[in-house]
């Protein structure tokens, strides 16, 4: 066996982009996690909502929102700074993944990132923009970024430990951080040197200083704690249920939201008293509001509005002027749209799954024609003529043949594991789908024959394809044994070779038959960097077509004639030409795509929320945004 080779080419994948938002009343699709007032003079009652779903919106004062997606994964926190067009995010999985970028929202190009090994406890910009400042959870506490380079200085001389609250004076010559430990400190940004440490209470969140910074509000087991940030001595402890607090800093009153955890919302206020201390709490107004998953997760006052975000992605506002009336508190936003799931081609057109039926549609007709209701599933994969596969991922549900002619449907197996994904091979005249199950298992099913074969178990599974030669290769992890990211086995024989291989995990394949192609993650001495590979099942030799100096884990591949498309780097579909070696990459709408494909006129991308993007087949020219509307008609952006 040749030893692969692991150059040639490497067309460097960079980040920079052209992109565009789109404005509509559209909510989130998942978590409201944070929102925050627009600064910026001539945007007032304007605010941004950053949400699980990846999206920051920004809203303007008559409702409408201007959407971008900037992650795959959800943001947690999000800063403005005092220009009123940088915007901070902080994104994260929840695990590995834990990011602060910075972005110019009027051109959507990233100025900043850096990943970190922990979480991000707090994030935010100095009052004048000088610094931005960021929390994490490790003894080394914050990080201090200066804007005007971008660059990491050294502000503060000791370590700050996890803080979870950060804010400036307006002159930027002192800071305090709040640490879940319990200390309240004031650092000199002249000297980096500590001018004044008060112990207080531990395990505060939703920290926030007001009063013109007298004082300092936290939320702990269903308690407020007021305490004098001038002395660290507790002012007032109040109960309070599920309490949101909503003030700023440039309050000087807190205001704060209670519920009941049915549908039962209190606006409440801790007035300042002449003495030094705080009024007991002080019904402002009373709401009916969602409950369950769609409970409000966020809100925040700015002036006299509050604005509010759902667990289920809605967005609300309302005034904090004192009523003794009752109201339901009314969304802004609205669904609109029905999500696309998957999409295949036919001669002319292209087949649409949403959550519950398949739909014919084209760019150049733009009619909307229904074919069939489906039972729930989630992706759809092109079988011959008019028949499609029908599947689930990540569930046990039966896979299932559709003919979209005759309109009827068949169950070919049920899987016993959860499905990791499902395609379709031909080999020696007879169709195969080959099946991944929980990342452990590949199997195969004849649709002729109607068998179902076993070829192969293991973990770190990740894709599967079937070659001319008879052989399937799998895709896997490096970590696991054979200790290869590559690896095939015969059809007939069930012989399993290791392929000799460097990188960490392979994934996303694509094939002719001849040559596979797909996504390789290498991890060495130089760094962390993602290529898109080519090997020759003939030669035994890879060759590396496009690098990404950086990880991306959920790149795809896909296969079209000469043409090899891929969004690596996330955030751009790439058209790369097998023949030509020339490639460019399609202008992306405002949610990250999320997979692609190609018929004989034009080229689709399905987008993480569900919209598609049309393109045309030779260059990057975005034709058109479609989103399908609930009532089964085509709206454009």
């Amino acid at each position: 066996m040749k030893k692969s080779i692991l150059h040639i080419l490497l067309i460097l994948i960079t980040f920079n982009m052209w992109a565009q938002s789109h404005i509509s009343t559209q909510s989130h699709q998942a978590q409201v996690n944070k929102i925050i007032p627009a600064v910026t003079t001539g945007y007032e009652g304007s605010f941004f909502s950053a949400g699980e779903d990846g999206f920051v919106v920004k809203w303007s004062d008559d409702n409408q929102g201007e959407h971008y997606q900037f992650s795959d994964v959800g943001i947690k926190l999000i800063a403005l700074a005092p220009n009123g067009n940088d915007i901070a995010i902080y994104e994260t999985d929840g695990g590995s993944v834990n990011k602060v970028s910075v972005w110019d929202w009027r051109t959507f190009t990233r100025k900043y990132q850096k990943k970190f090994s922990d979480s991000i406890t707090s994030l935010s910009f100095s009052a004048k923009g000088t610094y931005l400042i960021i929390g994490t959870a490790t003894v080394d506490g914050a990080v201090f970024v200066k804007t005007n380079t971008w660059s990491v200085v050294d502000k503060i001389k000791t370590n700050t430990s996890i803080v979870n609250y950060i804010n400036t004076s307006e002159s930027e010559k002192t800071c305090v951080f709040y640490s879940p430990a319990g200390s309240l400190t004031y650092y000199n940004l002249l000297d980096g040197k500590v001018k004044a440490k008060f112990s207080i209470t531990q395990g505060l969140s939703q920290v926030v200083m007001y009063n013109e910074n007298k004082f300092l509000a936290g939320v702990r087991d269903n308690q407020i704690y007021i305490i004098n940030a001038y002395k660290g001595n507790t002012i007032s402890s109040i109960s309070a249920n599920n309490p949101i607090i909503v003030s700023r800093e440039n309050d000087f009153n807190l205001y704060y939201l209670e519920y009941d955890g049915r549908n039962n919302y209190e606006l409440k206020m801790l007035e300042n008293m002449e003495n030094g201390t705080v009024s007991n709490p002080r019904i402002v107004k009373t709401m009916k509001g969602p409950r369950g998953n769609a409970a409000i997760s966020t809100a925040i006052k700015d002036s006299a509005t509050i604005f509010f975000g759902g667990r289920n992605g809605a967005i609300y506002k309302t005034d904090s002027d004192p009523s003794i009336t009752t109201y339901n508190l009314t969304e802004i936003t609205e669904n609109a749209y029905s999500k696309i799931f998957g999409m295949v081609p036919s001669d002319s057109d292209f087949y649409f799954l949403t959550s519950n039926a398949i739909y014919k549609s084209s760019y150049d007709s733009g009619i909307v024609d229904k074919l069939s209701s489906t039972d729930g599933q989630t992706q759809i994969t092109k079988y011959r003529d008019n028949n499609v596969i029908l599947w689930s991922k990540g569930t046990r549900n039966p896979v299932t043949k559709m003919d979209l002619d005759k309109k009827t449907s068949e169950v070919l197996f049920t899987p016993k594991n959860n499905i990791q994904s499902i395609n379709i091979f031909t080999y020696n005249d007879n169709d195969y789908i080959v099946e991944i199950e929980s990342n452990s298992i590949v199997n195969t099913y004849n649709i002729g024959t109607k068998e179902f074969k076993e070829m192969y178990s293991g973990s770190g599974i990740q894709d599967a394809v079937i070659c001319n030669n008879g052989n399937l290769y799998i895709a896997k992890s490096a970590a696991t044994n054979p200790p290869v990211p590559l690896l095939s086995v015969s059809l007939s024989t069930m012989e399993t070779v290791p392929i000799n291989v460097k990188g960490n995990v392979t994934y996303a394949l694509s094939t002719n038959g001849n040559t596979i192609y797909g996504i390789n993650l290498i991890s060495d001495e130089s760094g962390r960097n993602t290529y898109v590979f080519a090997y020759n099942t003939d030669n035994k030799q890879m060759t590396n077509i496009l690098k990404f100096a950086d990880e991306d884990s959920e790149a795809f591949t896909y296969l079209n004639g000469n043409n090899l498309f891929t969004n690596i780097g996330k955030n751009k579909v790439y058209c790369y030409n097998l023949n030509t070696k020339k490639r460019f990459a399609y202008n992306r709408s405002a949610s990250i795509p999320l997979s692609i494909c190609q018929n004989n006129k034009r080229v689709v991308i399905l987008n993480n929320n569900g919209s598609i993007s049309w393109c045309g087949t030779t260059d990057s020219k975005l034709l058109a945004d479609w989103y399908l509307t609930n009532d089964e008609q085509w709206y454009e952006f």
